[in-house]
């Protein structure tokens, strides 16, 4: 009987408030929509996918402004990226993953010898998520980082990608955390390491639609979150963050895709961190209930 649990997170929108790309489009001080634009093309005109699509943007800017990129490069990037209100552990602040594992450490919980385990899958850079997560003192929590992984030419310059993440590839990396790290993810097992029902799954978007499905019809937790948007005072946009919600609602709430929709802010108090807590709580009790069960039946 597995005694993990596993928290899974896609990256940009749900744990930093923007794109990735941003970081580098403000490093190399070239035109955002103009970035996004040929991006855009690359897949609606091209048949690019989504990830392979700015990948490609990103080269030609590099082949057509002579300019350098390296891993490295990526990883010091993804140092500057912030992260949403209730996740950075900088300057020693507390964060919803202790909280997490606050209640896993439960003195209720104390003879199960709970595990808690966090992954990240996204169509990011592997190297940029990477710098962030290491930045917010959070490398301790993360298990593996899954996404998209970049190979450098002679120059030592990023060249092509090794290995991308999109939508059907987030399930098959769900599979691999189900079944474990060290099996192949194409092997029949009689038991998964990490059942489905002990997963709780964070995501934003279209490219999470096939994980929020998956963990969600598995008997695992889907929970989509939503970007609040901002005015310059520091006020909620209203009309931008229904936008945000809408969206939201249609791709995962409408379809029974997900459990719950909430604005992507894990501090005090707030909705997504009561979700998350309720139900790393609920895997604990089902832990200890199925731990006694299976006791009394020897």
């Amino acid at each position: 009987m597995s005694k993990k649990i596993a928290l899974i997170f896609d990256f940009d929108i749900t744990m930093s408030p923007y794109y990735q790309q941003k970081k580098l489009i403000e490093h190399w001080n070239i035109d955002e929509s103009e970035f996004w634009k040929r991006c855009t093309k690359k897949v609606t005109d091209e048949e690019y996918d989504l990830e392979h699509g700015y990948i490609k943007v990103i080269t030609e800017y590099m082949a057509e402004n002579h300019l350098k990129l390296s891993n490295s490069d990526l990883f010091n990037l993804g140092r500057s990226i912030s992260l949403y209100d209730g996740l950075s552990r900088r300057e020693s602040q507390k964060s919803i993953f202790d909280d997490v594992l606050n209640i896993v450490y439960k003195e209720a919980y104390s003879d199960l010898n709970i595990e808690l385990e966090c992954y990240c899958i996204s169509g990011g850079l592997t190297e940029m998520i990477n710098g962030a997560i290491e930045s917010h003192n959070l490398t301790s929590f993360f298990k593996k980082i899954y996404a998209c992984r970049l190979n450098e030419n002679s120059d030592g310059d990023i060249a092509f990608p090794k290995e991308t993440v999109g939508h059907t590839i987030k399930t098959q990396k769900i599979y691999q955390i189900a079944k474990g790290l060290d099996k192949d993810v194409n092997e029949v097992v009689d038991d998964y390491e990490i059942p489905f029902e002990n997963m709780i799954f964070v995501g934003d978007g279209l490219t999470d639609i096939p994980a929020f499905s998956l963990v969600q019809k598995m008997g695992g937790v889907s929970l989509a979150v939503y970007r609040e948007s901002k005015n310059s005072d520091g006020s909620i946009n209203q009309e931008k963050t229904l936008k945000s919600y809408e969206a939201g609602y249609e791709l995962a709430i409408k379809s029974s895709r997900a459990e719950q929709l909430l604005p992507a802010d894990y501090s005090e108090g707030k909705p997504l961190k009561m979700a998350m807590l309720y139900h790393v709580e609920k895997i604990c009790k089902q832990i200890g209930h199925k731990n006694t069960t299976s006791f009394s039946e020897k």
